[in-house]
């Protein structure tokens, strides 16, 4: 519960701001707690001193469009449009899993935010996800990087439970935590108990950089076994399907990349995850090349664990629109990539082939398309009820976010000035 946003919600009617806070601080922390009615009083004055501050660094650009309602962090055409603001701001072109420079690679993963109340689980699968991002790149992992916050009422067991969820999959690789960072979310604004965080990968390209503008037409697409991880993980208990959560808890994906990296580089134009928004969000992001990905949907739900699988038909949840964590890797000899990938344990299959662009991102084999969603597939009982509702046109929010995205940027280049006249 954030009870800054509470009174900054509230302000000026002070009054109305200690009813509400003392009924949140009481519920979480008791009636009887001692410090109530001096933590409210200092509330109030620490918002009376920052939300009537002025000036251009106190204030951001305002959208007025919310992110949840903007499809923000749900992986479909909203949060696409977004994520393209994101990298105009930073100057980058392209959309990759992860970036390369003076030949290393680095990437970071948020964890899974309904898998707050599971540290473990969310700390195995956003280390997982992180190591995957570099290592599609054709990175070997040099180490990892932790960030984790706990709200001010969580239970310090939750992060000795999530240092425990990232050293499994260190170890396992046989890899260094290299640093960390352990903060309260909030601070003392923020009671209740809920974590937040990610873990970022650090990696070394040995052979080859496999970037996603490497893929081109006429390249066959090979995708390898899909048992899920933090997307599937979150589907699976808040649904019911607790055995499908163990089907997770493997490393198959690195493994995978690791064999590509080092036994197939020479024959590997590029290779990406099937994980934000399935291969449908992949799809969209690499159609940037004027490609269309053309696949065969029955080798591809072949792919798909087969517990994981049934869970997402038994919930009417589009398998194409959702994380599975399969990888897909381009080649020009798909036989001798698949066998050596089959010789060492995993399932992998020719699922289809790079076309020149064809009207849409991903097509199937009749060339009917798999039309890319505002949201992925909705696969919690709430993301169900929100679906791919939004109150906002793509237009709309594209010139919403462009007025803010130039406004952003003139700061930055007025601090930059003076940072390199200095």
């Amino acid at each position: 519960m954030d009870l800054e946003g509470i009174a900054r919600k509230l302000y000026p009617d002070k009054d109305e701001i200690r009813r509400k806070l003392i009924e949140e601080i009481e519920f979480y922390k008791g009636k009887n707690y001692p410090l109530k009615e001096k933590i409210v009083e200092a509330i109030i004055k620490e918002v009376e001193k920052s939300i009537n501050i002025k000036g251009e660094f106190f204030e951001f650009p305002r959208t007025n469009i919310k992110a949840g309602e903007a499809g923000l962090g749900s992986r479909g055409i909203g949060d696409h449009i977004i994520h393209n603001k994101i990298l105009e701001i930073a100057n980058l072109e392209g959309y990759e899993d992860a970036r390369i420079n003076k030949g290393i690679i680095a990437s970071v993963d948020g964890i899974h935010s309904r898998l707050a109340y599971f540290p473990f689980l969310a700390a195995f699968h956003a280390t997982k996800a992180a190591l995957r991002d570099i290592m599609v790149k054709g990175a070997e992992p040099a180490g990892v990087i932790v960030d984790i916050h706990l709200s001010d009422d969580s239970d310090v067991g939750m992060l000795l439970d999530f240092e425990a969820g990232v050293a499994t999959v260190t170890e396992a690789l046989n890899i260094p935590i290299l640093s960390g960072s352990t903060l309260r979310i909030g601070g003392d604004m923020v009671i209740g108990e809920r974590i937040s965080g990610g873990v970022g990968a650090i990696g070394i390209v040995k052979n080859k950089y496999f970037s996603r503008k490497n893929i081109a037409e006429g390249q066959y697409i090979i995708m390898t076994e899909g048992n899920g991880g933090g997307t599937i993980t979150t589907t699976a208990i808040y649904n019911g399907f607790y055995d499908v959560i163990y089907e997770t808890l493997n490393i198959k994906d690195l493994v995978s990349c690791k064999i590509a990296s080092n036994e197939l580089s020479e024959f590997i134009h590029s290779m990406t995850d099937v994980t934000n928004g399935g291969i449908r969000a992949s799809a969209l992001e690499i159609s940037e090349n004027n490609v269309t990905l053309q696949i065969d949907k029955n080798k591809f739900l072949s792919l798909i664990n087969q517990k994981v699988l049934s869970m997402l038909q038994n919930l009417r949840v589009d398998p194409f629109g959702i994380s599975i964590d399969s990888i897909l890797i381009f080649t020009d000899n798909p036989e001798l990539v698949k066998n050596k990938l089959n010789s060492s344990g995993i399932r992998a299959e020719i699922i289809g082939k790079v076309t020149k662009y064809k009207d849409y991102p991903i097509i199937d084999e009749t060339d009917s398309p798999l039309k890319p969603m505002f949201r992925e597939s909705p696969y919690t009982p709430i993301k169900q009820v929100i679906g791919n509702y939004s109150p906002y046109t793509e237009d709309y929010i594209e010139k919403s976010l462009e007025l803010a995205t130039q406004i952003a940027k003139a700061k930055k280049e007025k601090v930059l000035k003076t940072l390199k006249g200095s």
